[in-house]
């Protein structure tokens, strides 16, 4: 989706404190040999502190930063991965609460973790819809320590980490503009999450323990012996980030930054930047290292991280890939127009 006059006003992040991988190798919550190769240094471990808090915290630090009240907005997205709090209850409206926005429609995005991405076409599309409609909030929170996930080993090359994440999208104004942004679904890939495992009672009401490991082994030695495999996922990512720099008339080579899920260096490099024909001096890998893969948030958390430090500057592009099960892939691009304020502070 080509997108017109909407802008990144502000960014926020909650990131609580790491647990460095040597620890958990010693503690035997991961293997050395995987801790080698992944090259991950740490996770954030948000603790007892409930997702839908570090959202808000994040949430707060992205409008005051804009100079935005919560009865500005017009749309609260709020972006989950794992479970949010008590069933049958709405995260969205505890930060909707927390922050005063009672004129806004609120709503959640649940579509793994590249949800951020979908929010994004849905709240530039908001925006552009209607000219009453002047400003948006995008927001994720996920706490992984759960009986029912293992952090550490619960999927090949990912470990998870905690945190928070927001951004206030403006009609009028901002530090970066969002260019393009498009998703597809592989559905032929539908089954790789969800391995033998009965769509009734749901996994998570018996206490099945989530493990990806096993379900993404069965699924490859069951249906994808001599098939092509994850080439039809790097193809179909070869055509939408074509799309996506076409409708906004950028090319490969002005793309600064590549923002893509906290994975191993084999994995960002293997899925991203090799695809892209372009090193991994210009992922956003060294960061992602550094707080493991935090569900939806990844990829705005490593542009506000670029932003705060300097590192993207006006006139620079960042491009974000994202993939999600389904399977979901998606990209995003933004132009970066000035240095906002809060990072220059």
């Amino acid at each position: 989706m080509k997108v017109s006059n909407i802008h990144l006003s502000a960014l926020g992040c909650c990131l609580p404190e790491t647990v460095a991988i040597e620890r958990a190798v010693e503690k035997g919550l991961i293997d050395a040999e995987a801790a080698g190769r992944y090259g991950i240094t740490s996770v954030t471990d948000a603790g007892t502190t409930p997702a839908p808090e570090l959202a808000l915290r994040a949430t707060r630090q992205a409008l005051e930063r804009a100079g935005v009240a919560g009865a500005d907005l017009s749309l609260v997205l709020y972006v989950s991965v794992w479970h949010q709090g008590p069933h049958g209850w709405c995260p969205q409206y505890y930060v909707q609460r927390g922050i005063a926005a009672s004129a806004a429609t609120a709503a959640e995005v649940r579509q793994g973790c590249m949800g951020m991405f979908s929010a994004l076409e849905l709240g530039a599309a908001h925006l552009m819809a209607d000219p009453g409609h002047t400003t948006a909030l995008l927001t994720s929170g996920d706490n992984f320590n759960s009986p029912l996930l293992d952090r550490w080993r619960f999927s090949p090359h990912f470990v998870m980490g905690d945190g928070g994440c927001a951004a206030v999208l403006d009609r009028h104004d901002g530090f970066a503009r969002l260019l393009s942004v498009n998703s597809a679904t592989l559905p032929e890939y539908e089954a790789m999450h969800r391995d033998a495992e009965a769509l009734f009672p749901p996994g998570s009401t018996s206490g099945r323990r989530l493990d990806f490991a096993d379900s993404k082994r069965r699924w490859v030695d069951g249906m994808l012996a001599g098939d092509d495999g994850p080439l039809r996922l790097v193809a179909a990512q070869d055509e939408l980030v074509s799309r996506t720099l076409e409708e906004a008339g950028v090319e490969l080579a002005d793309i600064t930054r590549v923002g893509y899920v906290n994975g191993s260096r084999e994995r960002v490099e293997g899925r991203a930047m090799i695809p892209l024909g372009l090193p991994m001096s210009r992922s956003t890998w060294e960061q992602g290292r550094t707080v493991g893969h935090m569900g939806a948030s990844d990829q705005l958390v490593a542009l506000e991280h670029l932003v705060a430090t300097g590192e993207l500057g006006p006139g620079d592009h960042y491009l974000m890939l994202g993939v999600g099960p389904g399977l979901n892939i998606a990209c995003a691009l933004f132009e970066m127009l000035r240095t906002p304020d809060w990072a220059r502070r």
